[in-house]
């Protein structure tokens, strides 16, 4: 008797197709499919995460005092001693739960440990755990206008300093246009905020490699304008510290009118707030009928600029496609 072995699709399975299959080797592992990294944490001071908020919180408040006044000679005249004043602001910052779930049927979990040797419930757990990172990863980033979170690439009230467009121009355009906005920062705020971070989209941060030549003719000394950057800035020149000088993805494109976006920002804790009172915790599995469902939930906040002085966006014009 002829046996037909036959799939969906393809109709019958020829001998060789079958003796290939006996022999072919599984890889028990998985090759995931690679997503770029996650990179909230890095853009905040960790000190600026709050995680000692109740978790039953709705707002994170915190105040803000402004004091005025100063002294005077008194000129024999005691009633004309000027008095001090202050004035106390209260900023509320939202606060809302999140949750992530999952069902494993017993069905499907017999047969995935069949054919991946491999636990259903823990790898959906890790895919769980992922799916909260994307969310705050993106709620940190882009905001959410119904939730009233703002956002970290288009804070309202950070100022935005335009400049020219990069592509073309002499690696001195470059690092001039940097060093401006640096110095911006820096006076515009009576030199309470030196900025000590520059972030910046991948593409201009690979233009700042290109050399960038100091001094003229036989004397000139050619060097990376990103190198340049590093040891020559007004951060490093008064603290003698390291200028911190990174790519964000998310900076392509984000400025005004399409155009690329620089941050320049003093990254201390104190200048930011991100309040996150409950990180991922999974609950207990509950038993439906013939499987399991599993939840995680997170609590978090919006993220807040403290000191809007402290941070400013450079949009670098995008260049003339005709020229």
């Amino acid at each position: 008797m002829a046996y037909d072995f036959s799939v969906k699709n393809d109709g019958a399975v020829k001998a060789t197709e079958l003796v290939v299959s006996i022999f072919d080797q599984v890889d028990s592992a998985f090759y995931d499919v690679l997503y770029p990294d996650i990179l909230w944490k890095d853009n905040i001071p960790q000190g600026s995460v709050k995680t000692d908020i109740s978790p039953g919180a709705m707002n994170h408040v915190y105040r803000s005092r402004d004091t005025k006044g100063m002294g005077q000679f008194v000129n024999g005249d005691v009633k004309n001693i000027p008095r001090v004043g202050q004035t106390i602001g209260q900023i509320t910052v939202p606060i809302l739960d999140a949750a992530v779930g999952c069902t494993v049927t017993d069905a499907e979990a017999r047969r995935y440990q069949m054919g991946y040797q491999s636990s259903l419930a823990q790898d959906l757990g890790e895919v769980m755990r992922r799916a909260t990172e994307l969310h705050v990863e993106r709620t940190f980033h882009f905001g959410d206008n119904l939730a009233g979170f703002l956002p970290y690439l288009d804070y309202p009230t950070v100022t935005k300093i335009p400049s020219a467009a990069w592509t073309g121009s002499d690696p001195g355009v470059w690092v001039d246009a940097i060093i401006d906005a640096m110095t911006a920062v820096w006076t515009n705020s009576k030199q309470v905020h030196l900025p000590n971070t520059i972030e910046i989209p991948p593409s201009l941060f690979s233009m700042l490699t290109k050399a960038y030549v100091i001094g003229t003719g036989t004397a000139g000394v050619a060097v990376s304008a990103l190198k340049y950057l590093y040891e020559n800035n007004i951060y490093t020149i008064v603290t003698k510290g390291e200028l911190k000088i990174k790519p964000l993805r998310y900076l392509e494109a984000a400025g005004v009118a399409g155009a690329d976006r620089i941050i320049i920002k003093e990254d201390l804790p104190r200048n930011f707030v991100m309040p996150f009172p409950l990180p991922y915790q999974l609950a207990q599995p509950v038993p439906v009928p013939l499987g399991v469902e599993t939840f995680a939930e997170y609590i978090f906040g919006s993220f807040n600029v403290r000191y809007p002085g402290a941070m400013a966006y450079m949009d670098v014009a995008q260049p003339d496609s005709s020229s």
